[in-house]
């Protein structure tokens, strides 16, 4: 009887172990999918990927992650499309965001063109695309 019940008593303390951490925890989540407006700007996050669109600057990233501050930072491409656009590559530039209940602050930082940093406090939209400039 004491060797079943000593069984009983590890089974439990291993099946104890591997449920640490709490179901309302924060965690690692990506980004919610959906379209993003505010501050002139407007962003699409899809599945794999995410397109910004400021005025006539375009942005792209990939998905990110959003870690459990609610926090994410992420290469992407950022160029301004006004008239005809060159067929280089776009700049790198880095994205890096903040999300506090339904509001994402995303940041832009350009690395070329001689382009500002810039930063947009967005709310969820529903599902209609973003207008580019023409």
């Amino acid at each position: 009887m004491s060797l079943v019940r000593g069984l009983a008593i590890c089974l439990l303390c291993w099946l104890t172990a591997g449920c640490s951490g709490s179901p309302v925890q924060p965690r690692n989540a990506p980004l919610t999918t959906g379209v993003w407006t505010g501050g002139g700007a407007c962003l699409t996050v899809a599945t794999d990927t995410c397109e910004l669109t400021a005025g006539c600057g375009h942005g792209q990233f990939p998905r990110p992650t959003v870690r459990a501050d609610g926090t994410f930072e992420v290469e992407g491409t950022y160029q301004i499309e006004i008239g005809p656009v060159g067929i280089a590559p776009a700049p790198p530039a880095l994205f890096s965001g903040r999300v506090e209940g339904s509001t994402l602050t995303l940041k832009v930082v350009p690395s070329g063109n001689g382009l500002t940093p810039a930063s947009f406090a967005m709310r969820p939209a529903g599902t209609l695309g973003c207008p580019r400039c023409l």
